[in-house]
């Protein structure tokens, strides 16, 4: 009798443990399903998956009592496409939230009901609006069908554009003041640019450093270099990193909008700097200066700049090379290159030395500009010529020949030299008449004389007039020699 009872007992708990467990089941999935959904509100930014796609409409699992809705509109790119697409995680702010019904909107488009515009206003929420004239001190917007006010500063980062910038375009703008029911409504473009900017630098700040080859846009030009955003902040490149060559402007490489790649060289957060380079992203022309340019070989170049050491001469792009201030004088001493040349000038060179390690060409200047490529007079021994007198010494005078070389006139070659300060006879810049006596052939050094001249013109006179040797003569012939040779 015991034993039938269990078997009822063990019978009757196996029909009631699948009752159980159906129970327990409808209440743990309730319990989910009230876990799983959460309050919306509207005005505030949520996130849901895309569950599926109709004509005009998106529907999102917002893990609500229902799903919400975004137009279709809103979420096609400028090519027409849609931009997600089932099972696509999905940012948007609520609209509406009444009832069953819940609106989403990604930019508080015209797709949101005018209601929404103070929402947006006390909650901060973005807005789509249409530029649709410039007015005094700023910009007319049409924000969910209503009049908005940009003004000038809030338009756009400085530096601001021009009204074909904006007039007739679609941009997302924060509400900054609403008042008298809307009909007072002052919105801000900046204040979204300066928020993305934000993040974008926040963003750089973990991922540049130093070394890094980027892609930027020149935004600005300046006396001292051009200013180029590579991705939500400025980075200056200075005229010394433009290019290879030496850069006057900034303008003479970069144009404003301009895309271009740089180097970082520097980075300082604290301030906001960032330097960088234009001219470390192009091949270095020194590195094969030496396969160009050979020692001996004359060519052209372009005087860059004088210093008192001598003048810098860019051979090419990049590539300049020094004439030290001793070979800018064609053997004459000189106080400073602009004596000689001036920048800008086209001169003819030879190329002395070549040290491509150290980057230094030294050069020597073949003919001065107002020379005209002529070459210099060759002067010989017993040559009478003109000279300009350089520098007078206690010793004699040094005198600059028509070649460019400059030759001692020794005051024992001067008539009446050896009495007297040679100083109160002669000054720098006086022209006179000399004889070339020698030229060393080893150190170029060429003697000078005055007295050979006088000798010569007086055998000249005295065979012209027969009175060499005829005594009481030599005074008419002193006043004729006097009248020849200036001293």
């Amino acid at each position: 009798m015991e034993d039938m009872e269990k078997e009822q007992t063990t019978e009757l708990e196996d029909q009631l443990e699948p009752l159980e467990e159906e129970e327990d089941f409808a209440q743990l999935f309730e319990e989910s399903q009230a876990r799983r959904e959460k309050p919306v509100q509207r005005d505030k930014k949520t996130e849901g998956v895309v569950v599926s796609i109709g004509e005009e409409w998106v529907f999102v699992d917002v893990r609500a009592k229902t799903e919400g809705a975004i137009a279709k509109s809103e979420l096609i790119d400028k090519e027409g496409q849609l931009t997600v697409k089932v099972g696509d995680t999905l940012a948007a702010y609520v609209v509406t939230a009444k009832g069953d019904d819940i609106l989403l909107s990604v930019n508080m488009t015209a797709a949101a009901s005018e209601e929404a515009l103070q929402g947006a206003y006390e909650s901060g929420v973005p807005v789509e609006g249409l530029v649709r004239e410039e007015r005094k001190g700023g910009y007319g917007v049409s924000v969910l069908g209503q009049d908005a006010f940009c003004p000038y500063s809030q338009m756009d980062l400085p530096p601001p554009g021009v009204a074909e910038d904006y007039v007739g375009k679609r941009f997302t703008f924060r509400i900054l003041e609403y008042s008298n029911r809307g009909r007072n409504v002052v919105i801000s473009r900046r204040n979204i640019l300066e928020e993305e900017k934000a993040e974008k630098v926040a963003e750089l700040r973990h991922s540049l450093a130093v070394g890094d080859i980027v892609t930027g846009t020149v935004t600005n030009l300046a006396n001292f270099g051009a200013f180029v955003d590579i991705g939500g902040i400025d980075g200056l490149i200075p005229l010394s990193e433009m290019a290879w060559h030496r850069v006057g402007s900034a303008s003479d490489v970069l144009r404003s909008g301009e895309e271009v790649t740089v180097k970082v060289l520097d980075l300082d957060w604290d301030r906001n700097r960032i330097s960088l380079s234009r001219k470390q992203t192009l091949e270095n022309p020194w590195t094969t200066v030496s396969a160009r340019f050979s020692e001996d070989t004359v060519l052209e170049g372009t005087v860059r700049k004088l210093m008192d050491f001598g003048a810098f001469v860019e051979l090419e792009p990049g590539i300049e090379g020094l004439v030290h201030i001793s070979n800018l004088g064609a053997g004459r001493r000189i106080n400073h290159p602009k004596e000689v040349v001036s920048e800008g000038d086209q001169v003819r060179i030879k190329i002395l030395s070549v040290d491509q390690e150290a980057r230094r060409i030294g050069l020597e200047l073949m003919y001065t500009p107002d020379e005209q490529g002529e070459p210099a007079a060759e002067l010989n021994p017993g040559d009478q010529v003109s000279g300009t007198v350089d520098s007078v010494k206690d010793y004699g005078l040094f005198v600059i020949l028509p070649n460019g070389k400059t030759g001692l006139l020794h005051v024992s070659e001067i008539e009446g030299g050896d009495r007297g300060d040679l100083r109160r006879k002669f000054k720098a810049d006086d022209t006179i008449e000399v004889e070339i006596l020698s030229i060393d052939p080893d150190t170029d050094k060429i003697s000078l004389s005055v007295k050979s001249l006088g000798r010569k013109a007086e055998d000249a006179l005295a065979k012209q007039y027969g009175r060499k040797g005829k005594e009481g003569s030599m005074g008419t012939l002193g006043d004729l020699l006097k009248d020849k040779i200036k001293i």
